[in-house]
């Protein structure tokens, strides 16, 4: 090898220089470090001493955190630092970070670019972001019924929304700025509060039949009487323009011209005049027929031996018999008797129960309608 290419060892000056720069280096981390703490309102705990000793910092409210100045200055630093054999410090490329390199120190471990007070923020953003809840809450069209707590412990609100669903909702508004990433709320939006609070809502449109189903009400003008669910198979009520009071199977009116039956002048069944409670001795089934009821009656007799008829209630006038069987089905789920098949289907130890229902019913709107029972 020439003399030209010939690599001079350093001169004791040089050497002086360089330990002189790593040490003016260190001096101007720990400066910026100290500004860093200031500003963002931290108080330091323990004596400050080199780059990478641990430092205990402490917020006005007694919240305490354990960092290095270096890794608090960059989010990057902590794994590409190694002790020199001087006792300053050099950086490694990023690449020599999974290498075995005698005296590294791994900083992976601890907090990396320093912030404000975590618990101090999240405390800051659940305030503003409680306060300005009404507003929010008008905003998205939401109609706050009364107090309650969300599924995360926060206070919360039971609300309506614009299409009659009701659900709970944490009270505090997620478009708040500076909230806090990992705080869990229990909100239905997105990070920045994008999207409809309501799940149900958003449910539908995501559903393609449901959206086309809204869509066409709106063309032909019909109101859709009830809250739409997240199941095209779901039975609304109607009303069209013309003043016809109908009901649809979602996913059954979107294969007609018209969503109203009696406009479309297509699969119109008459209107349900008979209310019925049958039962067999193990399963007790209240419904709703038209006419005398009794094609109706045969069906659960000869299908699931449904033969005894404990009310027989015919000529009821229009909407009545859908009235009171709205009426007995969501009392009894009002007191959590559910279903032992289908949607309609109790166990008959709750036949009393069904008959009272029925009964008051009648007796409170139709007390003149005549009933027929046969054991």
């Amino acid at each position: 090898m020439s003399d030209d290419t010939r690599t001079a060892a350093p001169s004791p000056e040089d050497v002086l220089r360089s330990a002189r720069l790593l040490a003016r280096a260190e001096a101007a981390v720990m400066a910026l470090f100290a500004a860093r703490v200031y500003e963002l309102g931290w108080t330091v705990g323990s004596k400050l001493s080199g780059i990478l000793d641990h430092v205990t910092l402490s917020c006005d409210a007694g919240h305490s955190t354990q960092v290095t100045p270096v890794t608090a200055l960059h989010p990057k630093l902590g794994s590409t630092i190694v002790q020199a054999p001087e006792g300053s410090v050099f950086l490694l490329d990023p690449w020599m970070k999974h290498m075995a390199v005698p005296g590294a120190t791994n900083l992976a471990a601890f907090p990396m670019a320093l912030e404000e007070c975590e618990h101090c923020a999240r405390k800051r953003w659940e305030e503003a972001a409680h306060a300005s809840f009404a507003a929010y809450a008008i905003e998205t069209d939401l109609r706050i019924l009364a107090d309650a707590t969300s599924a995360n412990g926060y206070p919360g609100k039971e609300v309506r929304c614009l299409h009659g669903h009701e659900f709970t909702i944490t009270a505090m508004d997620p478009r708040t700025p500076g909230r806090v990433p990992e705080g869990n709320y229990g909100f239905t939006t997105g990070p920045e509060g994008i999207g409809d609070p309501c799940v149900t809502c958003l449910s539908i449109s995501q559903t393609p039949k449901l959206v086309e189903f809204r869509r066409r009400a709106r063309e032909q003008s019909v109101m859709v009487l009830d809250p739409l669910s997240d199941r095209i198979l779901q039975t609304v009520r109607l009303c069209c323009i013309a003043g016809h009071l109908t009901s649809v199977i979602i996913n059954a009116g979107l294969k007609r011209e018209l969503l109203c039956a009696r406009c479309s002048g297509a699969g119109i069944r008459p209107e349900p005049t008979v209310y019925y409670v049958v039962t067999d001795g193990a399963m007790v089934k209240p419904g709703i027929s038209s006419g005398d009821g009794r094609g109706r009656l045969d069906t659960h007799r000869s299908e699931h031996g449904l033969g005894q008829v404990r009310r027989l209630i015919v000529d009821l006038p229009v909407g009545a018999a859908r009235d009171v069987e709205r009426h007995v089905l969501d009392c009894l789920a009002g007191q959590d008797i559910r279903p032992v098949m289908g949607s309609e289907y109790f166990d008959a130890a709750h036949i009393g129960r069904v008959l009272e229902l029925a009964d008051g019913w009648f007796a409170a709107n139709l007390p003149n309608s005549p009933w027929s029972v046969m054991a």
